[in-house]
């Protein structure tokens, strides 16, 4: 019932507008047939040429004379019963052709309704099944659509849908395309992390292997002890830093950014890594300005100091004995710089980018000889990066001015 309401509504104002409309025009037919039959009044009272000018002043709009005597005369002689006379018979013609021609109107709206109805129910039922076709590709995960998600029509509420279900399709492509580069990175990741468990426990088995032999001397028995706790060392390193990056690609890590002295921060990771230059005989040298003393700008002192720490251990690593690591802190305008150059073996300028991939670890023969996972560099650009900040390199290869430079760039507010 509630799908023909709007028709009946529709029928009902249609016939509510024919009704009045007939009225009307009845009133104006009834009151023609009396003007008339009060013309035929005054003249039939009157005589001669009286009865003329009563009548001819009537016609010009004067004032209509009474006309009581001639309407009882026309009475008595039975002229104004229905049908009696021929203005009766107009009247009545008028009524009928007036009652016809409604009707006939009233047909012509109910047909044109009817039609209109289904021409809007067969467009209603054209845009349900379009977008019934739409959840069907959605459903079927094809979300780029193209014209199908456009609307023609004038509903304002199916345009509204039409573009709701637009912007659900990119925000569904989106999330596709971010599940596929997710299923990527963690196949990729799988691989990395068995590309890099698999030659440590290929040692440790190696070792424990030999070691179960009887025919050792305890000096070689206490080397291969050794190397398997080297090997067990650079597992733990390596679980750590894998600990590291899952909690900091997952969100588990909140960078908790407070005003604190950078300088600080910084001796602080020079600290952690001093022994370590110090085995390979190894210097480093700070060099800041008399303004970057006490100098505080927003940062996460824990995690910074792992980004620094991580840049430092990676330039002692691949530096020679008896070498220089320098570090220089500039204060620019919108931010802090914080250049560690080294002595180094060098990076080729195609492998700018890809040191700081995860799990990259470079071709060069003496990255191959040195222990580490390659992930080192991966956790300081992402730790900095969420500070707002930036880390790149540049380096030389070849000659006597062999080295890396790593310049993290922090911003001061």
């Amino acid at each position: 019932m509630k799908k023909y309401k709007p028709l009946i509504c529709l029928l009902a104002a249609g016939l509510t507008a024919v009704a009045l409309a007939d009225f009307l025009f009845i009133q104006l037919q009834v009151r023609n047939y009396n003007e008339k039959i009060q013309i035929l009044s005054v003249m039939a009272e009157g005589q001669g040429e009286n009865s003329a000018d009563a009548a001819i002043g009537m016609l010009k709009g004067g004032e209509s004379p009474d006309g009581k005597a001639g309407r009882e005369l026309l009475e008595s002689y039975g002229y104004l019963k229905p049908r009696a006379n021929r203005y009766s018979l107009e009247l009545r013609q008028d009524i009928l052709n007036i009652i016809l021609v409604s009707l006939l109107a009233f047909a012509w709206f109910v047909l044109a309704s009817l039609w209109l109805c289904r021409g809007l129910a067969r467009k209603k039922q054209q845009e349900l099944q379009e977008l019934g076709n739409i959840l069907g590709q959605f459903r079927k995960r094809s979300y780029a659509l193209g014209e199908m998600l456009h609307y023609c029509g004038s509903d304002k509420a199916m345009g509204q849908a039409y573009c709701q279900l637009g912007l659900l399709g990119e925000m569904l492509t989106l999330d596709q395309q971010r599940l596929a580069e997710e299923k990527e990175g963690m196949k990729s990741l799988v691989t990395d992390i068995s590309h890099q468990l698999k030659t440590p426990v290929a040692g440790l088995k190696a070792c424990f292997e030999i070691l179960s032999q009887e025919d050792l001397s305890p000096k070689e028995q206490e080397e291969f002890r050794e190397q398997c706790r080297r090997q067990l060392a650079g597992l733990e390193a390596m679980a750590g830093a894998l600990v590291d990056i899952s909690r900091m690609e997952t969100g588990m890590i909140q960078i908790k950014k407070e005003p604190a002295d950078i300088l600080e921060t910084l001796v602080l990771a020079i600290n952690r890594v001093y022994l370590k230059a110090e085995e390979k005989q190894i210097s480093i040298e700070l060099a800041e300005g008399e303004e970057l003393s006490g100098l505080t700008i927003p940062h996460d002192v824990k995690w910074v100091c792992e980004a620094l720490i991580n840049l430092l251990e990676n330039a002692i690593k691949y530096s020679g004995s008896h070498t220089v690591i320098s570090i220089r802190m500039e204060k620019r305008i919108h931010f802090l710089r914080i250049a560690i150059s080294d002595q180094g073996i060098g990076i080729p300028k195609e492998e700018y980018h890809k040191v700081f991939k995860r799990f990259y670890r470079g071709a060069a023969k003496e990255v191959a000889k040195a222990e580490g996972s390659g992930v080192g560099l991966y956790l300081a650009r992402e730790i900095i990066g969420n500070h707002g900040g930036t880390v790149t390199v540049t380096s030389c290869c070849h000659g006597k001015g062999r080295g890396s430079t790593f310049v993290v760039q922090l911003p001061l507010a």
